[in-house]
């Protein structure tokens, strides 16, 4: 099973196991937005969105979310987004960037 891999030089091992289109209509100026959901060798899953929004200070960060199963780690990621975008309320297409598109 590829959780059995191992070698000295490699840090980490995660597998993608899925791939969301979300829709969001009130915050982000693209309506839809991806978030790649992967599992590591213990068993648990992380989800990475691949729009990045502004803070207060101007850096741009993605949405991240937990868990122990896919469901619950894209949840944890919306649920991130969200709080992202809490903060103000007038969004303009500058407060959002896109990740590389080779991540996704």
């Amino acid at each position: 099973m590829w959780e059995k891999i191992e070698f000295l030089e490699i840090a980490g091992v995660e597998k993608a196991v899925a791939e969301y289109n979300i829709w969001e209509l009130n915050k982000s100026p693209y309506g839809k937005f991806k978030i790649k959901i992967f599992q590591n060798t213990k068993g648990l899953y992380t989800g990475y969105s691949n729009i990045q929004v502004i803070d207060e200070t101007g850096s741009f960060y993605c949405a991240v979310g937990y868990g122990d199963t896919e469901e619950s780690a894209l949840n944890d990621t919306i649920k991130h987004y969200l709080e992202l975008v809490s903060w103000k309320e007038d969004w303009q297409e500058s407060d959002f960037e896109w990740s590389e598109g080779t991540d996704f």
